[in-house]
């Protein structure tokens, strides 16, 4: 199998994955099996404490030709459809370069301490706007006040907090599943999926201090009511959330990286030649 076929298969096998493992949880409350706990350590080599970006962009045309209109921030798809960039040029060729190396994208807190998956560095502007995300997500999450500040949230809700709590987890959180629709000669995103799991730690760190799933725990793991409820919540009200300004820019870059591994994994494209219109 080619290098770039592989490429094509681990982005959407793993999308598939995370979007079934959420919607169990939604359904019942309970995080993936231990199973597809190895699949994500097997991923990012622990479990992120944060926020990653998966998958690939679905809804676009077979791409035959891909130019870039440096005018517009957008570019132009089989000479005649428009897509624009959610990113600036000089971000979009970053991130495009990045999924050229490293199909993963995202951040993780180990200690406090800010670390990233894939190529990208921890000084970059997407990881710090990844770790705002997560922070944010957090405070809605745990039901932690001093994480959402005096920020309001959709219909005003207010995040409950687990009381004793029994089990310590992670909240590890995915944007993916970003879908486009074509309107008249314009693409334009349609949907995303902002995917919540939470999961049991062990007690046992990665040899860099990363954390691992608690295997014997994720069998009869049951979620703590008022995270749930303020998971339900944040699913429930996503298309609000999603426009605020903690998600927003978090959101871009998603959109950013869907669509470079399209253009990655697209046999028409060369992607390394179309790096050199955005330069």
């Amino acid at each position: 199998m080619r290098c770039k076929d592989v490429f094509k298969l681990v982005p959407l096998l793993f999308a598939i994955l995370v979007f079934k493992l959420a919607a169990d949880e939604a359904a019942t409350g309970k995080p993936k099996p231990e199973t597809s706990a190895r699949a994500i350590v097997d991923t990012y080599k622990d479990v992120p404490k944060g926020v990653v970006l998966e998958g690939s962009a679905s809804g676009f045309e077979a791409l035959q030709s891909l130019a870039y209109d440096k005018d517009k921030n957008a570019f132009l798809i089989n000479g005649k459809a428009t897509y624009a960039n959610p990113v600036s040029r000089k971000d979009f060729s970053r991130v495009l370069k990045a999924v050229r190396k490293d199909d993963r994208l995202g951040v993780t807190l180990v200690n406090g301490e800010l670390r990233t998956y894939g190529d990208l560095s921890t000084e970059a502007q997407m990881a710090k706007e990844l770790s705002e995300t997560d922070r944010f997500l957090g405070g809605i999450i745990y039901g932690i006040d001093r994480l959402l500040g005096d920020q309001k949230l959709p219909g005003n809700y207010k995040p409950q907090k687990a009381e004793n709590r029994t089990v310590a987890v992670v909240a590890f959180t995915s944007f993916t599943d970003y879908a486009f629709e074509k309107k008249g000669n314009e693409y334009k995103r349609a949907g995303l999926n902002l995917s919540v799991m939470l999961i049991p730690l062990s007690d046992k760190k990665t040899a860099s201090g990363g954390h691992l799933p608690d295997e014997p725990k994720l069998k009869t793991y049951q979620m703590e009511k008022a995270d749930k409820a303020n998971i339900d919540h944040l699913k429930s009200h996503q298309d609000e959330y999603i426009r605020m300004l903690e998600l927003n820019k978090t959101v871009a870059w998603g959109e950013a990286a869907a669509f470079a591994r399209f253009v990655r994994d697209s046999a028409k494209i060369d992607s390394e030649e179309f790096l050199k219109q955005l330069k």
